[in-house]
């Protein structure tokens, strides 16, 4: 989460930059936006639950989400939202929780010690029996003040938010010249 704040914070910068505003942000044609609040939602209770509960709320978001990104498939940047909502959903489904890999946890300089005593319902050790390990929470990311290890379906999320920002900020939802 704290990679994709920062994503987006520079795809702000990088917005007013390229001559865009957030008033134009604002105006983009955006449907189906409670979808996205009711997938929070279903995280957070997923996460507060915790046990089979996690697993289930975040696909239950995930099916929000994918319903808010095909209503609105013609806005740069949803294709890559989905794609790395896929990606994380699909990790999470096939493993009950999204595996961590201890040696990308080393290299960004973040504790594991909560994974490693089953405290994080959320994630578990990557390990020989994890299912899709590739797509599992393998980046590091050394952030000074929050490091954290990621998937690769955060960056495509990360990006892909980044991507609508940027471009909404320039158009507001109408084309940009070619």
């Amino acid at each position: 989460m704290v990679l994709v704040c920062v994503v987006l914070l520079a795809a702000v910068l990088v917005g007013r930059l390229a001559g865009g505003d957030l008033d134009r942000l604002g105006r983009l044609p955006l449907r189906g936006k409670r979808l996205v609040l009711a997938g929070w939602a279903a995280q957070l209770v997923g996460t507060a639950v915790g046990g089979p509960a996690y697993p289930a709320g975040l696909a239950l978001s995930a099916l929000l989400a994918v319903g808010f990104l095909v209503a609105n498939r013609g806005a740069r940047g949803t294709g890559l939202v989905g794609l790395g909502v896929a990606a994380n959903a699909l990790v999470v489904g096939l493993n009950g929780a999204m595996p961590v890999s201890l040696d990308a946890a080393a290299r960004a300089g973040i504790g594991t010690s909560a994974i490693l005593l089953g405290e994080d319902p959320r994630h578990e050790v990557a390990d020989d029996r994890t299912r899709l390990r590739a797509l599992s929470d393998v980046v590091p990311v050394p952030l000074p003040s929050r490091p954290q290890v990621v998937s690769p379906g955060d960056v495509l999320v990360a990006a892909g938010l980044a991507q609508l920002v940027v471009v909404g900020m320039r158009t507001g939802g109408r084309r940009l010249p070619r």
